[in-house]
């Protein structure tokens, strides 16, 4: 990839009472508008995808690709207006006629890259694939632009295709649900004659790249030109058999994610889990477990970041936190309020620091750096809790 050219043009823009910081970047394949959000970041991400689409699709569209991101909806349908274009109730939007992508920054970082992954999926697609036209099934169209926005970002080395321990959107809850709410109605799906969202449609996408990428290949040459989906689908395919639709349904039950966000916002981010919040960043465990382990880097002078136990809610839950200077504590939230349990110094450490919860009895015990900071009756489930500021968690298999 060729150096990024960056050129700033922060400046004020009073729309709404709000001010936001945008920048214009020029990348090797991309021309770029983005507020509120890391440019430099944002080319980087895009280049990698353009690198794996170029892959995916054999090929790559003939000149620049035009990309916005705004701050607010407001500004995005605004910009969206300028352009002439309709302004959906959406987060974002590729418009054929302009080859421009359009979105705004939505309530968490990792919400915000899986959009850009989706838009810009949008755009090369049908620039590299469709003669710019629209696919002949939606749940096609959709489910592709969500397979590759579903991904991991460490800061240089993306990867999509894959199912991240965490997210706010949760699409493999969702698609299992909504799948039932259809009565696994797979063949409904692939015509089109039952509605198909997102996560379902991520769901199906997924499901056949990985179990049966080569036939998908021969569905998608069908669809890309806007051929009837399920006329599409029975040239690759054939019949919808029963079988099949067990099998999918079973590996939606196989491929849920293990964490479960309460309050924004988490992100799967280079092995690690991430919780960053000016107030408090919580995520929970879905499955019960006796026992949780991660190790984490000194907290910094304000943030105070551990191990959630006994959480019913969230207003009812324990935290045995680390906080700076090498000290610990336990503290209980309930009916609104905040009880401390105990608090201690902590042995220093030559490498990350390690926090435990083993739970035996319906007893839970805490441990920071080996040191045992009390025994305690909460029932619960397991969890993480950043309190003002960013902390990256190594969960202990």
């Amino acid at each position: 990839m060729r150096p990024c050219a960056l050129r700033m043009t922060a400046f004020l823009l009073a729309l709404l009472g709000a001010t936001a910081r945008a920048d214009d970047l020029q990348t090797a394949h991309y021309d770029l508008h983005v507020e509120d959000i890391d440019a430099t970041e944002t080319g980087a991400m895009l280049e990698e995808l353009h690198a794996t689409l170029s892959g995916y699709f054999g090929r790559a569209p003939e000149g620049r690709l035009p990309l916005a991101v705004y701050s607010t909806r407001e500004r995005w349908h605004d910009a969206l207006r300028a352009d002439g274009q309709i302004t959906p109730e959406a987060g974002g939007y590729y418009a054929p006629d302009t080859r421009k992508a359009y979105l705004f920054v939505q309530p968490s970082a990792y919400f915000t890259r899986q959009l850009i992954l989706h838009e810009a999926t949008h755009q090369f697609h049908y620039l590299a694939a469709t003669g710019n036209k629209t696919p002949g099934a939606d749940w096609y169209t959709e489910g592709l632009a969500e397979y590759f926005g579903m991904h991991r970002w460490d800061g240089s080395k993306l990867e999509t295709g894959v199912v991240p321990a965490i997210t706010l959107e949760d699409y493999p809850a969702k698609a299992l649900e909504h799948f039932d709410a259809l009565k696994c109605n797979l063949e409904g799906m692939i015509a089109g004659t039952v509605k198909a969202d997102r996560p379902e449609a991520w769901a199906l996408v997924h499901f056949l790249q990985h179990t049966r990428s080569d036939k998908f290949r021969r569905l998608a040459r069908e669809l890309d030109p806007g051929k009837p989906p399920l006329q599409a689908w029975r040239r690759a395919f054939g019949s919808v058999p029963s079988r099949l639709v067990a099998e999918f349904r079973a590996w939606l039950l196989k491929h849920q994610q293990p964490w479960r966000i309460a309050w924004i916002e988490w992100q799967e981010r280079g092995g690690v889990l991430e919780g960053r919040s000016e107030t408090s960043a919580l995520a929970v465990l879905k499955s019960a477990a006796d026992r949780l382990e991660v190790g984490m880097d000194d907290p910094g002078p304000e943030t105070k970041a551990g191990i959630v136990f006994g959480f019913q809610s969230t207003d009812e839950f324990h935290v045995v936190q680390l906080m700076a200077g090498d000290r610990g504590r336990v503290v209980r939230r309930s009916a609104g309020k905040w009880e401390i349990l105990a608090t201690t110094d902590i042995p220093p450490t030559d490498g990350p620091n390690g926090i435990a919860i083993r739970i035996k009895d319906k007893t839970a015990r805490a441990e920071i750096n080996g040191k045992d900071l009390g025994a305690y009756e909460a029932p619960g489930q397991l969890g993480l809790d950043v309190e003002s500021g960013r902390m990256e968690f190594r969960v202990a298999e």
